[in-house]
């Protein structure tokens, strides 16, 4: 059957981390620029970031304990679709 390493699903994962950083950029640019200047602008602001700070520190540790070089196959994912599209 169709394997291949876990390290593999780090690029969909990593684009969308990628997408997350750049409306986080966006949202933090906009709430800079238009919003009205007053300490809850500010409060949210820093809850917003350390939010994204924390999450993406959280999805770091736990990909530091996945083995990347462990193989995946397709039929561990969809074993039902797999075995129910075969011509018997």
């Amino acid at each position: 059957m169709t394997s291949f390493p876990l390290v593999y699903l780090l690029v969909p994962f990593g684009l969308i981390v990628a997408m997350g950083a750049l409306f986080f950029v966006f949202n933090v640019f906009h709430i800079q620029r238009y919003a009205i200047r007053s300490s809850a602008t500010s409060l949210l602001l820093t809850v917003y970031l350390v939010s994204f700070v924390v999450l993406i520190g959280i999805i770091g540790v736990y990909l530091l304990t996945v083995d990347w070089q462990k193989e995946f196959q397709l039929n561990d994912l969809l074993p039902s679709f797999i075995s129910s599209s075969r011509l018997e």
